[in-house]
């Protein structure tokens, strides 16, 4: 069967992150990769409907959120990005279709670089792989004193669609019970904001010695639970996962629990512009 190549967020979504144990940090990723998925064709290829969008939503926050698990806080580069040519559509906030559709930290939805600099954020160029136009935002109109790093990317079309929040880092016990009860607290308000929360956990698989049928010990494995004595090596060494999601008609959020190597525990929050993914999705759709 012929096969082409498609760059469609929803499908990308699916594509699964392979990285080491040691480098486990974040939900797994939350954005799409607009590398060249390949797909069936003609038969298997059909334009979403509304219902089907909403499907692949909340399935691209589980399968996504998996791969931000994998990825440490970027390093920053020194780069000039005045080169960087913003899109005349989306320079000026009376132009910008998501005008008020606000986004967290103050900031807002499908601004250009300019705009997002107009309202006194500090951009400094990132290094995120795949995703050039990423910038470490700092002095934000609405900040949270929990949250120390945030990142923003924007698009090809210079409309931001992606928000990165990184806490402090804690120093934990061995239960994690610091950074659970923040974990806590910010899916409480994340579902209260966004809702329809899922949550994913993974345990680790601990052994566990028992009397057999013939009355002699045998060791077997349990899965061990969220909190328990060893769960912060269990979330650092990525045999433990625990992360949710969130979602409406516009925006999906993951949130997650990382832990360094210095077994200082931190979550870390990713936002996503339903709506500019999906007008992306069907620009590319049209063009077809």
């Amino acid at each position: 069967m012929k096969k082409v190549f498609l760059p469609l967020f929803f499908i990308a979504f699916l594509q699964p992150v392979t990285t080491s144990a040691q480098d486990s940090a974040l939900p797994p990723n939350f954005l799409f990769d607009d590398t060249d998925i390949m797909v069936s064709a003609p038969e298997e290829v059909s334009a979403p409907t509304p219902e089907t969008n909403a499907e692949e939503a909340a399935a691209e926050a589980v399968s996504s959120a998996r791969d931000l698990l994998n990825r440490q806080p970027v390093k920053l580069r020194q780069k000039n990005f005045s080169q960087f040519k913003s899109n005349p559509a989306t320079t000026s906030f009376a132009k910008t279709a998501f005008k008020t559709a606000d986004a967290p930290f103050g900031l807002i939805w499908g601004a250009g670089i300019a705009d997002t600099r107009s309202l006194g954020v500090r951009l400094t160029v990132a290094e995120m792989k795949d995703y050039p136009n990423s910038f470490l935002a700092q002095n934000l109109p609405k900040p949270i004193d929990f949250f120390e790093q945030i990142y923003v990317v924007y698009g090809d079309e210079d409309e931001l669609y992606r928000i990165l929040a990184y806490s402090k880092k804690i120093t934990d016990d061995a239960s994690a019970s610091k950074i659970l009860h923040e974990y806590d607290t910010y899916a409480a308000l994340l579902d209260k904001k966004y809702g329809n929360k899922e949550q994913d956990f993974t345990p680790a698989l601990i052994n566990k010695t028992v009397k057999n049928a013939q009355g002699r010990d045998e060791t077997v494995q349990e899965p061990a639970p969220i909190g328990n004595p060893e769960f912060l090596a269990q979330l650092q060494a990525g045999t433990a996962v625990l992360f949710s999601t969130y979602h409406n008609d516009n925006i999906a959020a993951a949130l997650s629990i990382g832990v360094d190597g210095d077994k200082k525990s931190y979550i870390v929050i990713d936002y996503k512009n339903l709506r500019i993914l999906k007008k992306q999705e069907a620009e590319v759709l049209d063009a077809l």
